[in-house]
């Protein structure tokens, strides 16, 4: 296919790396080669806490444009890639909704030579939006927060979602408009986007100690424009859905979902598990790893007014903190993504227990919770404990004991080794296709 004519170097950097894709090897080839000493752990070779018991459906492995977790952005970029029209689109969209710091200060992005960290939110304001049924709001709030990492050889990312009830001290945080906004010692941590998105980062920044930076909060029409350029998203439900709350009604199996129903089914709470924003996590994960999957299928990279009807959509509907919104950047963030397996993307929910002052609230499960960052500011990968097991050696030596996992740390208690996630711990793998429940 001819590539369309376009000066702008960074369209070229882009359609360069698209052409490169073709000729990558699958997840199932060797890797570059590189040094024994240098190679870095996979997921599965390091700590281990307990067995963890999964099924789900395999799927034929490939290399991805983007990551699960960040498919609205990225998605973005792969249309740059092949409709240069929609480059000039784009940046002029992001530039439009930037938000910078009240003080002037921000983290500039030089290329993202390390580990990569990005909040990403979904906002339930109705400022704009153009679906009336979804009613008036006072204010935003973050309905989704998830945390990307993405490690510095590119070669794995995690993808944490944080339950809207989850209670977290917040540290004293500037609006947009200069207003400071005091600390709290408990506060739910979907509120916190009412004073502005930097100080959810703040709080989530303090939180885990990953150094975050950098933002992207999404609005209903993303959502509803996205699913609608690309024809709808693939999901599967074990039971039936009736719930009225969000109008989502559903029989059990798999649907096509565009729209607003598909905003419904990301949206409904009540359709899934217990009721409760746990259960809905689930569902939100198979929702984004089905996405991944669609926006990555040739069908969709080979369609140009789809990509551009994805890219004008999810730009127009996002709101990005000022250095993410710099055309450089969008550059930058698809050769972060570029070379990530869905085997290798790990999605979970924060593992969380009931709040001790309010049952209806949650909070972290601090040892877990720990654990999980600790091995993220190490940039070491997390996996479910069958993740690797197909390719496991015969022989292969037993599960180590707590003692031995404390063993692998280093005297500053740094985790030198990849974390096996706990059966207790709620996720999957972006390849994974089981249904929600």
């Amino acid at each position: 296919m001819k590539r369309p004519t376009d000066p702008h170097p960074v369209i070229e950097t882009l359609l360069d790396g698209a052409d490169d894709d073709a000729a990558r090897p699958s997840p199932r080839s060797p890797r570059r080669a590189s040094a024994p000493s240098a190679r870095r752990p996979r997921a599965g070779e390091g700590r281990h806490v307990s067995r963890r018991r999964r099924t789900s459906s395999k799927f034929v492995r490939r290399r991805i444009m983007v990551a699960a977790a960040a498919a609205v952005c990225v998605t973005m970029v792969a249309g740059i890639s092949f409709v240069s029209a929609t480059y000039f689109q784009v940046v002029g969209n992001l530039a439009d909704n930037a938000v910078g710091r009240a003080d002037g200060t921000g983290t500039e992005i030089s290329g993202w030579d390390g580990a990569v960290n990005i909040l990403i939110m979904g906002s339930d304001s109705r400022d704009g939006q153009t679906s009336a049924d979804y009613g008036e709001a006072g204010g935003a709030r973050s309905d989704v927060m998830m945390l990307l990492h993405v490690s510095a050889d590119r070669e794995d990312a995690t993808l944490i979602s944080i339950p809207r009830d989850t209670m977290l001290p917040t540290p004293e945080c500037t609006t947009p408009a200069g207003d400071i906004v005091p600390a709290q010692e408990a506060a739910q941590i979907n509120g916190a986007l009412e004073n502005g998105p930097f100080c959810s980062l703040d709080t989530i920044r303090a939180f885990t100690g990953l150094p975050i930076d950098h933002f992207i909060v999404v609005g209903f029409d993303g959502v509803i424009g996205i699913t609608e350029a690309i024809g709808g998203v693939d999901v599967c439900v074990e039971n039936d859905i009736a719930d009225d709350y969000s109008g989502l009604y559903m029989t059990a199996g798999t649907h096509t979902l565009k729209g607003e129903a598909a905003l419904a089914f990301l949206r409904t709470r009540h359709g899934f598990a217990d009721g409760s924003d746990l259960g809905r996590i689930q569902a939100q994960q198979a929702f984004l790893a089905s996405l991944a999957r669609k926006v990555t299928s040739a069908g969709t990279l080979t369609n140009p007014g789809a990509l551009y009807g994805l890219a004008d959509s999810a730009s127009k509907a996002m709101t990005v903190d000022e250095a993410l919104a710099q055309p450089s950047s969008l550059v930058a963030l698809a050769q972060t993504l570029s070379n990530v397996d869905l085997s290798r993307i790990v999605m979970l929910q924060l593992p969380v227990v009931p709040y001790w002052a309010d049952p209806n609230r949650v909070e972290p499960l601090t040892e877990e919770t720990d654990a999980i960052f600790a091995t993220l500011r190490a940039d070491l990968p997390l996996s479910f404990q069958d993740d690797e097991a197909p390719d496991a050696p015969a022989g292969m030596a037993p599960e180590p004991q707590p003692d031995e996992v404390a063993d692998a740390e280093d005297a500053a208690g740094a985790p030198s080794e990849p974390l096996t996630l706990s059966d207790d711990i709620v996720g999957r793998t972006a390849e994974d296709t089981t249904c929600a429940s």
